[in-house]
């Protein structure tokens, strides 16, 4: 797709009236047809088919939902789906009479693939008000297609980074070289967040209508300073400014992102500067009921961002509680570790987002379950509660999620856990450190064991990377 035939899409579902949709429509096919008839060049005329089997795929996903779709909006000016699926039919009949039917074929596969997807499902009930669960893409490439099944975020690491340029050498390897031009006197690691930033503007500008149409409470991307700095809260905070600056002259604006910053004792003082000076953030490398208590406190406390965010990393933190269950000779450890962090995730949330029921009624940080193992993550972390949850989910998870029908249950979270599920969890003392309010102190955070396997791994993914991004 290139970067003409993205924009058009862009303004069509996202700044085009509904009102007038369809006569830009009847102008966009005469237009693509024009020139289809009179390329002689293959590609300008794939080109310009691809344009319209592309925006009748758009015409028919969550994209539309955000803006051309919206009563409270648009009132009876608001265009339903049979509208939008009458729009993209009579595109995809001119795509097929120009002979381009394997395009067509390809289109109808991916519409069908969005009416059915559960993903789709979640947000349109929470854009309805059915439900107050948003999910976004935890990767850093793929947001479209994400975004057409709901996504409404993107977050970003070393290592999803990293994945990224391995899988698209031939438009990323271009962009390091181009960087390394750009900034001949950059350090490796200057190159890095140089090249993090190309990444991340990239997918902030595909969110920015989004987060422009709710009014900075979505469309948000996560970017992570060096894992490096998990320990340095000065360096933590330089580098937030730093990057922050870059992004606000790559957006012409305030940036649509927030900064993953490492759930450890340096990454409250981090916190608290970059929120005070109004930069969300996203804590991450963060398991356990003590983190979210010393995180949420500081944000509401200190915060002048818009939004900020509080990833419990689940598969991070079950994997390792089911290794000790399974020491300790839990039999059916596999099953239980599936339950730990909706435990942890349901005293959480009554703890600091239900004042109904004694809690805090904290509304600056917004829970985010990340690093689902299955689909179990997902249908325990959907709730209709006052504060939203965002889930992040990996793309092989996204696709497992909607491989089959399922029923979207607006208390999935509340499913209540066994008895005998977590009298085994208790035998966990990891389990215990994360569930229990005041399972360890904030000196104890940098030597958790789930802490200190993430941070190795991602500082190992961001040795990688920045090696990569110096090479020539």
């Amino acid at each position: 797709m290139t970067d003409r035939t993205l924009r058009v899409l862009q303004r069509l579902v996202f700044h085009t009236e509904p009102q007038v949709l369809s006569e830009e429509l009847k102008a966009l096919r005469a237009e693509q047809k024009a020139l289809y008839e009179r390329a002689t060049e293959p590609e300008v005329r794939r080109e310009a088919a691809e344009l319209l089997t592309e925006n009748a795929v758009d015409l028919c996903s969550v994209l539309a939902d955000w803006h051309l779709k919206d009563t409270c909006r648009h009132g009876e000016l608001a265009l339903d789906q049979a509208a939008l699926k009458a729009e993209a039919e009579e595109s995809l009949a001119l795509v097929n009479q120009l002979g381009e039917s394997d395009l067509v074929a390809a289109a109808r596969e991916r519409i069908e693939s969005i009416e059915r997807s559960n993903l789709a499902k979640i947000t349109r009930m929470s854009l309805c008000g059915q439900l107050n669960t948003w999910w976004g893409n935890d990767y850093a490439a793929h947001l479209r297609n994400a975004m057409r099944l709901g996504a409404a975020m993107c977050t970003t690491n070393p290592q999803l980074v990293n994945i990224a340029r391995e899988e698209d050498p031939s438009y990323w390897t271009p962009v390091r070289d181009a960087l390394q031009a750009r900034y001949p006197s950059y350090t490796p690691t200057q190159l890095a967040y140089a090249m993090t930033i190309e990444v991340v503007l990239y997918n902030a500008r595909l969110l920015r209508p989004i987060w422009e149409l709710t009014g900075a409470k979505m469309g948000y991307v996560s970017l992570q300073l060096s894992p490096k700095a998990a320990d340095n809260a000065e360096a933590m905070i330089s580098e937030g400014r730093w990057v922050w600056e870059q992004l606000a002259c790559g957006l012409d604006g305030i940036p649509n992102c927030v900064f993953k910053l490492p759930g450890t004792k340096a990454g409250i003082e981090a916190a608290q500067a970059l929120t005070g000076e109004g930069m969300g953030v996203n804590i991450t490398v963060n398991f356990s009921l003590p983190q979210q208590i010393a995180f949420a406190g500081v944000i509401e406390r200190y915060s002048t961002a818009p939004v900020s965010y509080r990833t419990q990393m689940d598969g991070r933190l079950d994997d390792p509680i089911g290794e000790e269950l399974r020491d300790l000779g839990v039999e059916d450890w596999e099953e239980v570790k599936t339950w730990a962090t909706t435990a942890i995730r349901q005293r959480e949330y009554r703890l600091l987002c239900l004042p109904s029921e004694g809690g805090l009624g904290f509304r600056k940080s917004i829970p985010l379950p990340a690093s689902g193992r299955g689909p179990w993550n997902i249908d325990r972390s959907l709730a209709n509660g006052p504060m939203p949850i965002f889930l992040t989910v990996f793309p092989p998870r996204q696709a497992e999620y909607d491989a089959e029908p399922r029923e979207i249950n607006p208390n999935g979270m509340w499913t209540p856990v066994p008895d005998d599920i977590m009298a085994k969890l208790m035998q966990s003392k990891l389990f215990r450190m994360a569930y229990e309010p005041d399972g360890m102190t904030v000196d104890e955070f940098d030597t958790y064991l789930p802490v200190v396997r993430t941070l190795k791994g991602f500082c190992e993914q961001y040795d990688i990377f920045v090696e990569w991004v110096a090479s020539r």
